[in-house]
This record gives structure tokens, C-alpha cells and sequence, in this order.
């Protein structure tokens, strides 16, 4: 590795760790259910919710008791870090109350968000070297997705969607890597597998990943993938199996809120395709509304039949995948939050495209990344959470605008409901739902995200330098 390279990678890591901690988005009946979750594993060594579920509607019930409707992933990652932090804090005598739950809540939401997202902009910068991207090209692509794709907001919420794109992505830059041996190929398989005790959307990643390395592996290649692959599934049918009695019963499947009587898992409904154009276009959830930078990767995508490889193939399928999902999903709209969010595992591939793009068109691309950047900073310290519909648009909604008007009038942390809440509650405790860094220092209004507007602004600066250097 390159000198460059490890400079470039350093800071880019140091940018995103800072600037992903720093805004907390507070709570929501989603990041609720998992957060209740691991307390119970820690707490009560059990894996229902039951004592705690009154601040989620994200519930499923089964035998009299009460279990989150998410997938166990995300809170079995989480929980090392809660079993340091409960156990540190019974020690002091101080457990339970609003100011440590909001405190664990938000470590643990960089464990399971923050920095996955950090090290998916890694991932990202080499993905492009590998394209024989320059260090410069790479670093200002990797920022300008970091910081101007819908990995910025989420990042500041315990929910699945960036640890997914995460362990995704990761998985395949090994799988495609030449370089990797067995031992990362069987690393991959974990990943491939973890992804979807995480979020049972990644199956037809793990189905694409696997006929990639049938492909292109060698047989022990083939082998450790499948072992690494396999460990996940049988610790998830495990899980259900001790749960629920049933291997192939799980959180998702038991009958809760979202669930429609006549659709298949209760959630599948025949593809609408009009649905595209709400999640790619619309203001209320549309994706290149929301991050026009990833109109890069649009411009890149002219091939002739006979060039495309399997690199890329499956890449595109992936994209296809989530797609189709969505407009097949009967809570597609999402609730609560800003942009299609069931897509954000997808953007990584999505963008690994933009290299092209970003050649052909320079100077509008950086504009695009501007702009991006504006508006996902905006939403990141104002409000991601924002109340919206789950299974239906809302044609005179538009999160993002919003989120720019109030910044500009200096409102931020909006978010009223806390990890302990139900609903958003106007009390004077309610002010620490949600906010950042900036507040906790002292620092009120547009004054408080300074600090993380001076760090991007830091990375443009350096980007810039980079390519005095190459010149």
C-alpha cells in the first residue's frame, strides 16, 4: 500500500468516525426494537422484550410474550459493547435512568451504524483504486459518497440499513478481489452470512455472492465460503429454533402490526411499478432527490453487450434486487425517515459504478457532491426520523426541503422521542432525545454543527491538495 494510500484511508476514517458520532438522531419504534432487544440479552439474559416493549409499535408476539419484528442481528452485534457499558455502570450505582439510556444508546449506535458506515467509505476509496482510480479520485469519490449519500443520516440511528450496505460491500471486494485467499474468501462467507441474520434482505446478495464464487473461485475457495456462509445460517436457525420452536419461524415472520392477511410472508404483494418513480424521484422518498451524486454513477453506465463481466453483473442484479423488493413490499414507503432507506444497502454498488462519471463530467460532478453533501448534512442535523406514511406516499411531502429551510433558521436535533418513548414527547427531558455533539459542548442552534461542517470542509481542502500533488 501506498504511502498516499494510508494517509488518504486514515483521514477519511478519522473524518467519518468524528462525523458520524457526532449527530444523534434519538429514538423511533425501529431503532426502539433493536435497543430493547439488547438490553434484554444483557439485562435479563433473555431474548423477549416483553418488560420493555412500551416504547415500540416494532413488536411481534409469540406464547403470551413480546419480541421485536426485526431481525436478531443487529442486537447480537451490539451487545458486547451493552454488556461493558451495563456492567461498568451497575458498578457506579447509575443504570436505568433517561441520561444513561440515552448515552448507551448512542454508543451503541456507533457501534451498529457509525462506524460500519466509516469503514464502508474505506471500502469505497479502495474499491476505486482497484478501478485504477488515482488517490485523489478515490478519496474525493469516497467523501463525496460519506458525505452526501443516505449513509450520513442513518449512521446516526441504530437501525440495520448501514451495517448491512457494510457487511455487503465488504464481502464483495474480497469475493471479486484476485488477491484474496482462502482465509478472506471464508471471511466473506461470514459477512455474507451475518448480513442476513442482520437483515433477511440481503438473502439475494448471499444467493448472488455465492454463484459469483462458484464461478470464479477454486474449490477450497468455494468451500471456506460456504463454511463461513453456513456457521451464520445454522447460528440463525438456532436462534429461531430456541425462540420460536421452528427453524424457519423467525421475528419477521410471526404475526405483528405490519403483517396483511393474503400476501406472501404477510409482506408481498405483485410488483407496482409506478412505485420507481416515488423511491427514485419524488421529493417525499426519492433517491436521487435526496442524493443527486448518485446520478455519477448513471453517467457511467454505457457498456457494450460484450464487455460486461460477472464484476459487474452482479453488482447490478444486487441493485435490481432491493428495487424489485421494494415495489413488491407493503410497507415500501417506509415510515418514518427521509429517502427510499430500504434501498441504502444497495447505494454502495450503486456508486461503485460512478468512477466514469465522475471523469467525464468533473465539474458537475463536484457540484452534485456539493450539493449532496448540503442536503444530507441538513437532514443529519435536523431530523431523520421525520414522520411519514409506511405503506403509501404522501405527494405533499418533502423531508428535504425541510430539514434545509430549518437549518437555515437554526433549528436543529428536532427528534422528540427517545429511546424510552413511544411516541415524540414535548417535555423539557425531551430536548435530549435527540442532538449533537455541539450542543453537549455548550453550543446552541446553527453554532452547534459548525464543528462537523468544518471537519467536511477540512476533507474538500485535503481532496483538493491531493490532486496539486498528483499534478
Amino acid at each position: 500500500m501506498l504511502k498516499q494510500d494510508i494517509l488518504a484511508m486514515s483521514l477519511l476514517f478519522a473524518v467519518f468516525c468524528l462525523l458520524y458520532a457526532y449527530f444523534f438522531q434519538g429514538g423511533g419504534w425501529n431503532p426502539n426494537s433493536h435497543f430493547d432487544t439488547v438490553r434484554a440479552v444483557v439485562e435479563r439474559h433473555a431474548l423477549d422484550i416483553t418488560p420493555i416493549a412500551q416504547n415500540t409499535g416494532d413488536i411481534a408476539v409469540f406464547e403470551g410474550k413480546t419480541y421485536s419484528n426485526k431481525a436478531p442481528g443487529l442486537a447480537l452485534w451490539a451487545a458486547p459493547a451493552y454488556f461493558v457499558l451495563y456492567h461498568l455502570e451497575r458498578k457506579s450505582g447509575d443504570v436505568g435512568d433517561s441520561w444513561h439510556v440515552n448515552l448507551n444508546a448512542q454508543i451503541l449506535t456507533f457501534v451498529t451504524s457509525g462506524l460500519p458506515g466509516a469503514v464502508l467509505v474505506l471500502l469505497l476509496y479502495w474499491h476505486f483504486r482497484r478501478q485504477s482510480g488515482s488517490a485523489a479520485e478515490s478519496l474525493t469519490l469516497a467523501g463525496g459518497f460519506g458525505a452526501g449519500s443516505l449513509i450520513f443520516p442513518y449512521a446516526g440511528i441504530m437501525m440495520s440499513h448501514v451495517f448491512t450496505a457494510c457487511f455487503l460491500f465488504g464481502a464483495w471486494q474480497i469475493i471479486s478481489s484476485r488477491s484474496a485467499g482462502r482465509a478472506l474468501v471464508a471471511l466473506a462467507g461470514l459477512m455474507t452470512g451475518f448480513a442476513v441474520v442482520v437483515d433477511a434482505l440481503s438473502l439475494s446478495a448471499a444467493v448472488l455472492f455465492a454463484i459469483y464464487v462458484v464461478r470464479r473461485r477454486s474449490l477450497l475457495e468455494i468451500v471456506g465460503f460456504a463454511v463461513g456462509a453456513g456457521v451464520m445460517a445454522a447460528l440463525l436457525f438456532t436462534y429461531n429454533q430456541l425462540t420460536f420452536g421452528s427453524p424457519f419461524t423467525s421475528n419477521q415472520t410471526l404475526v405483528g402490526g405490519f403483517q396483511t392477511q393474503g400476501l406472501v410472508l404477510g409482506m408481498l404483494q405483485p410488483p407496482d411499478y409506478e412505485r420507481l418513480y416515488w423511491l427514485m424521484l419524488h421529493p417525499f422518498r426519492g433517491l436521487f432527490y435526496c442524493c443527486p451524486v448518485l446520478v455519477l454513477s448513471l453517467l457511467s453506465l454505457r457498456w457494450r453487450w460484450r464487455g460486461i463481466t460477472l464484476e459487474v453483473v452482479v453488482p447490478l442484479a444486487i441493485i435490481l434486487s432491493f428495487l424489485f423488493f421494494n415495489i413488491t413490499f407493503n410497507g415500501w414507503a417506509g415510515g418514518w425517515g427521509v429517502g427510499p432507506r430500504y434501498l441504502i444497502p444497495m447505494t454502495p454498488f450503486l456508486f461503485s459504478f460512478a468512477l466514469r462519471g465522475f471523469r467525464l463530467c468533473t465539474a458537475p460532478a463536484t457540484l452534485l457532491m456539493a450539493a449532496s453533501a448540503v442536503i444530507m448534512f441538513s437532514v443529519s442535523a435536523v431530523q431523520v426520523m421525520a414522520p411519514a406514511p409506511n405503506d403509501r406516499v404522501d405527494a405533499r411531502m418533502d423531508p428535504v426541503s425541510d430539514s434545509v429551510r430549518k437549518l437555515s433558521r437554526g433549528e436543529v436535533s428536532v427528534s422528540t422521542q427517545s429511546m424510552l418513548d413511544i411516541k415524540p414527547m414535548k417535555s423539557e427531558s425531551a430536548v435530549w432525545a435527540s442532538y449533537n455533539l455541539g450542543e453537549v459542548m455548550g453550543l446552541r442552534g446553527l453554532a452547534s454543527v459548525v464543528p462537523a461542517a468544518v471537519l467536511l470542509f477540512a476533507l474538500a481542502l485535503t481532496s483538493m491538495a491531493f490532486y496539486r500533488q498528483q499534478d
